[in-house]
C-alpha cells in the first residue's frame, strides 16, 4: 500500500459537533495505524454561512482531542492551500478540462424552471433528473442571449447507463444506476464551485487515497466517481460511517445532550475522556479494553472493526468513563483542570497541598468537573449550608447535640491535626466511647455539623482540610443551633 493519506473536511458554518469530531478521529487512527498523513482541509465554499470564529472553533475542539494534523491551513503542507475558498481558480482550471473534453456543458436555466421540472417529475411520481434542456448547442446558444440568465456549468453524465459498483470499507456493496442521477452542476451560477466537485479536485490533488466520513454522503459518491473517471484519476477508497443516533434512535440533537465539542469540555468534560468514548462509539478494540489513549487505539484501529449499524449515544457510559479519567488524573494535573471550574472560591484559603486532598477526598464519585463546585462548597463556606432535611431531620436532633457537646468536650481540645489518618483513628476511639449508639449516628452528627452533609469526603481528610480553627466554630455552632429549639 502506498502512504496512506486521509483528511478531515469540516465547514465552518457552525461549532465542531460530535459527529465530525468522531469522523475525524476515526481518520486520525486510520492514518497513525498505517504512519499515513491526517489533514485537514476547510471547505468554506458556503460563503453566507461561513464564519471564521467556527474555523477556530474547529481548530481548538480538534486540538483539545489531541489530534494534530500534518498538512493544513495553519501548518501548510505541499497540496495547499488548504481552505477551498483560496482555491477557487483550481476549480475553474479543472472546469476547463471538463469542458474542452466534452463532458461538461453551460447550462443557462432559471431556478424557476428548474423549480418547474422538478415539481412536474413530482406531480408525475418520478424521479427528478434535469432535463438536459441545455445541452443542445441550439438552445444553450439562445438562452445564451438573454442577460437576464446566469450561466453554470453541469457535468455531463455518460449517455449508456451504467451500474457504478461501491466496494465500501464499512457498508460493503453499494450500487447506484447513473440514469437516476442526472447532470449536475459543477460551478454554481456565483462562480462557486459545487461540494461534489471541490471535493473531488481537491482529493485529488491532495493525493487523498481513503476517504473517511459520514454516511449521509453515500449519496454523494456516485456523482464522485463520475468525476473521477471523468479526469482520469485514481479512485480512493470509501469507508462511509454510520450516523450517531440517539437512544431512541431519533436524530442526535441538544435535547439528548452537547453536541459541539467545545460545550462538552465547559461543561467539565475532560478532553481524553471525551476522545475516548467518541471512539467507541461506532468502532470497538479487538482486544475489549475500551480505556486507552489515541496512540493506544491507534494500534489495533481498522475500517473493518466500524459497525455498519447506527452508533448509539450513551450519557451514562460518557458520564462513567469521564469519572474514570478523572479518577486516575494525576491530582496536580487535575487541579488544573478543575480551577475554571472553581473560580466562585477563593482558593488562596488553602495550601495546594490541602488542595490537592480536597480533590481526592471528592473525586470518587463525581462524573464531570462541573460537579466540583457542590462537592467542595463546604470548604469554602464560613458556615456550611445544609443540604435536603439534614438540618430538621440530623442536627437538630438529641442524638447530634450529646454527640457533639461530648465531642466538644471529651476529644476535640486533644484532636491532634498531625495527619488525616490520625484524626480518623482519633474519632474513631471516641465513637467507640458512645456506645449504645450507632455509628453511623455518631458519624452523620459529626459531618453534619462540619458540612451541611451526612455523605462526602473521608471525615478525616475533611477534618484536616478544615483545620482546627475552622472544625472548633462549627461544632460550637452547631450546638448553638441545636440548642436554640430548646429554649
Amino acid at each position: 500500500m502506498s502512504e496512506v493519506r486521509v483528511r478531515i473536511a469540516p465547514s465552518p458554518t457552525g461549532n465542531l459537533h460530535v459527529g465530525t469530531a468522531r469522523t475525524a478521529l476515526f481518520n486520525y487512527l486510520f492514518a497513525k495505524h498505517h504512519h499515513g498523513k491526517f489533514i485537514l482541509r476547510i471547505e468554506d465554499t458556503d460563503l453566507e454561512r461561513s464564519e471564521e470564529k467556527y474555523v477556530q472553533d474547529i481548530y481548538d475542539g480538534l486540538k483539545l482531542l489531541g489530534l494534530h494534523w500534518d498538512e493544513g491551513p495553519d501548518v501548510g503542507g505541499p497540496y495547499g492551500p488548504y481552505v477551498q475558498s483560496q482555491r477557487l481558480d483550481l476549480y475553474l482550471e479543472y472546469a476547463q478540462k471538463l469542458l474542452d473534453s466534452g463532458k461538461a456543458y453551460y447550462c443557462y436555466c432559471t431556478p424557476e424552471e428548474l423549480d418547474a421540472e422538478k415539481q412536474k417529475a413530482i406531480e408525475s411520481k418520478q424521479n427528478y433528473v434535469y432535463s438536459r434542456r441545455c445541452c443542445d448547442p441550439e438552445v444553450a446558444q439562445k438562452l445564451s442571449q438573454d442577460p437576464n440568465r446566469k450561466r453554470a456549468l453541469r457535468f455531463k453524465i455518460p449517455d449508456d447507463p451504467k451500474t457504478i459498483v461501491l466496494e465500501d470499507m464499512v457498508r460493503g456493496t453499494v450500487t447506484f444506476e447513473t440514469a437516476l442521477i442526472g447532470d449536475f452542476v459543477l460551478i454554481k451560477s456565483n462562480g462557486i464551485a459545487s461540494y461534489n466537485f471541490a471535493v473531488v479536485v481537491d482529493d485529488t490533488c491532495m493525493k487523498i487515497n481513503h476517504v473517511i466520513r459520514g454516511e449521509d454522503h453515500v449519496s454523494n459518491t456516485p456523482k464522485q466517481i463520475l468525476l473521477y473517471q471523468a479526469l482520469g484519476e485514481p479512485i480512493p477508497t470509501f469507508a462511509h460511517v454510520s450516523m450517531i443516533l440517539a437512544p431512541d434512535r431519533s436524530k442526535l440533537s441538544k435535547r439528548h445532550g452537547a453536541t459541539a465539542v467545545a460545550e462538552y469540555i465547559r461543561n467539565g468534560y475532560l478532553p481524553e475522556a471525551f476522545s475516548n468514548f467518541l471512539v467507541l462509539l461506532g468502532w470497538s478494540p479487538p482486544n475489549g479494553e475500551e480505556m486507552g489513549t489515541l496512540e493506544h487505539f491507534a494500534t489495533d484501529f481498522t475500517l473493518s472493526r466500524i459497525s455498519p449499524s447506527p452508533a448509539i449515544y450513551d450519557q451514562e457510559k460518557l458520564n462513567w468513563i469521564n469519572g474514570y479519567y478523572i479518577r486516575q488524573t494525576p491530582l496536580p494535573e487535575l487541579l488544573e483542570k478543575a480551577k475554571p471550574f472553581l473560580l466562585a472560591y477563593d482558593l488562596t484559603q488553602y495550601p495546594t497541598e490541602k488542595l490537592l486532598l480536597m480533590l481526592e477526598a471528592v473525586r470518587e464519585p463525581i462524573t464531570t468537573l462541573s460537579e466540583l463546585p457542590n462537592a467542595v462548597s463546604y470548604f469554602f463556606e464560613s458556615v456550611p449550608s445544609y443540604e435536603g432535611d439534614v438540618y430538621d431531620t440530623v442536627l437538630k436532633t438529641d442524638d447530634t447535640f450529646n454527640v457533639l457537646r461530648q465531642f466538644q468536650e471529651k476529644t476535640l481540645p486533644g484532636l491532634s491535626f498531625e495527619s488525616p489518618e490520625a484524626i480518623s483513628a482519633q474519632v474513631k476511639a471516641f465513637a467507640g466511647e458512645l456506645k449504645p449508639l450507632k455509628m453511623k449516628t455518631i458519624m452523620w452528627a459529626i459531618r453534619s455539623a462540619l458540612t451541611g452533609r451526612v455523605h462526602g469526603a473521608d471525615l478525616g481528610k475533611t477534618f484536616y482540610i478544615l483545620g482546627k480553627e475552622k472544625v472548633t466554630f462549627r461544632i460550637e455552632k452547631a450546638l448553638q443551633e441545636i440548642s436554640c429549639q430548646f429554649s
